[in-house]
């Protein structure tokens, strides 16, 4: 129990919704709306690939977590390297083999998601703006890979799921780093705020965040969907996001930092999916949303784990 416990703290299972709801626009506007096994499975794979990212960014950071977080599973020596690295890469191993098993071009991007996880935590997390460009974007090309896996294409619409998930996310790692901001820079780590600079990084977020935003309500306009009322979520994730920000571009520091991320949490679960509703009705697109967060919002409260 205690190993399976150490387990759960590596993949910070409290925030099994953000892979699920980035994947969700791609593989339910190409399935149409219909929940088919092709769906789950390209939710399976973007959760067992998400989690395994996880593992190894503690595997890379071990280090570090010992002089900063020593109760973490492996700066507490509850589990060894080897056995959070042996998981992950059967994971990502899985998670190529069920890409491909889908079909060949979803295995090709399940390649690429894994390198861009891998890079992503070896080397581009300590580097600045290139760190904040990485993670967005394989976290964007989720959806793009659930278009893929359930019908081999990428509709229009999945494009501006792409395009408005990376950007809200690059937002969001932006805002993230000012949590730790003052261990970074006893540490040498350098983030996109120590980079950048406080002020130029937040006006780099906020222009990100604002674009996503825009790009969300386009089809809105541009494109013949009759589910208008997706905007709805839209709408939610500009208020759950502007109520949880405001307080770091007033203070920049690492209380409101935190309170900025968990705002960004449940922003991403509103605001992600939300083109889902361009293909369905706001009743189903809520019974999805909805459970979703409520979850997560349960899980984050009850754990009290670090994310």
């Amino acid at each position: 129990m205690n190993r399976l416990k150490a387990y759960l703290e590596l993949i910070r299972y409290p925030l099994f919704a953000i892979p699920i709801v980035a994947t969700l626009p791609g593989a339910f506007i190409a399935s149409e709306g219909h929940l088919t096994w092709r769906v789950a499975a390209a939710l399976i794979i973007a959760l067992c690939g998400y989690f395994a990212g996880m593992i190894k960014n503690d595997y890379f950071h071990r280090e570090a977590d010992a002089l900063t977080n020593p109760e973490r599973p492996l700066p507490s020596q509850r589990l060894t390297p080897r056995q959070a690295l042996v998981p992950a890469s059967v994971l990502y191993g899985l998670c190529v083999i069920g890409g491909f098993w889908l079909n060949v071009k979803a295995g090709f991007l399940v390649m690429g998601l894994v390198a861009i996880s891998h890079l992503y935590n070896a080397i581009f997390k300590a580097r600045g703006i290139l760190g904040s460009l990485t993670l967005p974007l394989g976290i964007g090309l989720l959806s793009v890979f659930g278009a893929l896996a359930v019908s081999g294409a990428v509709p229009r619409l999945v494009w501006y799921a792409f395009a408005a998930t990376t950007l809200y996310d690059l937002g969001t790692h932006i805002t993230t780093t000012f949590k730790d901001i003052s261990r970074d820079k006893r540490l040498g780590v350098t983030t996109t705020p120590l980079q950048l600079g406080i002020h130029p990084a937040l006006l780099l977020s906020a222009v990100a965040t604002v674009l996503a935003f825009a790009i969300a309500f386009l089809p809105y306009w541009l494109e013949p969907i009759q589910q208008k009322f997706y905007v709805v979520w839209v709408i939610l994730g500009i208020i759950a996001t502007f109520a949880t920000r405001v307080p770091l571009y007033r203070q920049p520091n690492e209380k409101n930092g935190y309170f900025a991320l968990k705002g960004s949490m449940v922003g991403s679960i509103l605001f992600f999916p939300c083109l889902v509703g361009a293909q369905v009705s706001i009743v189903v697109s809520t019974a999805i949303i909805i459970p979703l967060l409520l979850v997560t919002l349960f899980l984050l409260k009850t754990t009290r784990q670090e994310v």
